[in-house]
């Protein structure tokens, strides 16, 4: 969430930036490039889960390819609104739930100071582990993903309803290959950056990823996003739920529509080799039976959720669940600065 408090001056800088083309939308940006976010001593003390966790979050959200970066520190003793200083910290204040962004402008309508507040009551979890979170049927909100769509906001970054995109529900912007989720800024968000402070001087920031997830509609100023299916003839597969998500049941030989998105969170166009594997278990790798391949063009700032027509192989064991997944840029023909590049459906062979 997000709230504005600025000098009277600045009210100009209040209206949101996007055009009809670009979903992102912002509220500001940083002259200074380089800025650095200070930690609460008391909310993210040394040795702590949350700790960890926030330097995750600045690290994962300094893989955007613009040229704007977050400096993390820790252990500030003294944490307060309008100090010239951009702090992170806990409050019991119910007030702040689940957590808010304040930023102050100057008159030229440049951020100069961003706080981010996490409200403590929230069913929070540091962990990352699949079925525990909200977006598989668990109880808990990812604090990585929270921190993440707040961190977007301290850059400038303002709310998203039509797009799949970390300013959306951020609980439900993650990524899955195994039994740990991910999370991390995506393609819109990135795209959104890279408008505000341009791309990396020097070097290109190249990034191309899949998830399970997508968008489904606007709720509000926000995104609501769901998991993508596997159907046939447009109809979904009949399923059972597993393991956090749907067990789709097939048969040997049927040809199926596989629902995945793909995104390019780098800084240029790329044509993207795509593997679809058979694994006996949740963790997808090209060690697994590879058995069709596409290439596409992606391009960022245009998330994509689409089908590929699948034929569900012939030798697989009925009665048995396999994982059907699929990795971008299998063959690492792409030079990435992330390489957490799958995702997965479950299946259940008739």
């Amino acid at each position: 969430m997000k709230k504005r408090l600025i000098p009277l001056a600045a009210l100009i800088s209040l209206l949101l930036v996007g055009s009809a083309a670009d979903a992102y939308h912002t509220h500001g940006h940083w002259s200074d490039y380089d800025t650095t976010m200070r930690a609460s001593v008391v909310g993210f003390p040394a040795g702590d889960a949350y700790r960890t966790a926030l330097g995750t979050v600045a690290s994962r959200f300094n893989q955007n390819p613009s040229e704007f970066h977050f400096h993390q520190r820790y252990d500030d003793a003294s944490v307060s609104f309008d100090n010239d200083q951009n702090e992170v910290w806990f409050s019991a204040d119910s007030d702040f739930d689940p957590a808010w962004t304040y930023w102050w402008y100057d008159i030229w309508g440049d951020i100069v100071e961003a706080d981010v507040v996490f409200y403590n009551g929230e069913d929070y979890t540091t962990s990352m582990s699949k079925t525990s979170l909200r977006a598989y049927g668990g109880t808990h909100r990812p604090f990585q993903t929270t921190a993440l769509h707040e961190y977007g906001h301290a850059a400038g970054l303002a709310h998203e309803a039509d797009e799949y995109n970390l300013m959306g529900i951020d609980y439900t912007h993650i990524s899955c290959n195994g039994s740990t989720a991910r999370s991390y800024v995506g393609e819109d968000a990135s795209h959104g950056l890279v408008h505000l402070y341009t791309g990396r001087d020097g070097v290109a920031i190249e990034n191309v990823g899949v998830t399970l997830f997508k968008w489904l509609e606007a709720d509000g100023e926000y995104s609501r996003h769901d998991k993508c299916t596997m159907t046939d003839h447009g109809v979904e597969l009949p399923y059972t739920d597993y393991a956090g998500q749907r067990r789709y049941a097939v048969d040997k030989g049927q040809w199926v529509r596989v629902w995945f998105t793909y995104e390019n969170s780098g800084e240029t166009y790329q044509n993207v080799n795509v593997g679809y594997y058979i694994s006996p278990n949740a963790t997808i790798s090209t060690a697994d039976t590879l058995f069709d391949t596409r290439r596409f063009g992606q391009r960022r700032n245009n998330v994509d959720t689409r089908y590929v027509s699948l034929k569900i192989p012939v030798d697989l064991v009925s009665g048995t669940t396999y994982w059907l997944g699929a990795i971008v840029d299998y063959d690492n023909d792409i030079a990435e600065i992330d390489e957490y590049n799958a995702a997965y459906h479950i299946i259940r062979v008739n």
